[in-house]
């Protein structure tokens, strides 16, 4: 029983160092903000939307990748 009142205490103490690096960590976010001028501290611009590539367009850039690095392997060799 004594190694679960150790364990306990242990517990105990991480929970507080986490509570206390949790303060801290919001205290660093409130600077960061009030330097950049930002509440929240978030980026002033957002990403947009990033754009999908279908299926055919990426096979169709694999495919040329392939061809480059084909090309490049066969002169690399034959300048050997």
């Amino acid at each position: 029983m004594n190694w679960q009142k150790s364990l306990a205490r242990v517990l105990a103490e991480l929970r507080s160092e986490e509570a206390r690096l949790e303060r801290e960590l919001a205290a660093v976010k409130q600077r960061v903000a009030a330097l950049t001028g930002v509440v929240g501290g978030k980026g002033a611009k957002t990403k947009g939307k990033r754009r999908n590539m279908s299926a055919a367009a990426r096979a169709a850039i694999s495919r040329a990748a392939k061809k480059r690095w084909a090309k490049y392997r066969a002169e690399k060799k034959n300048a050997s």
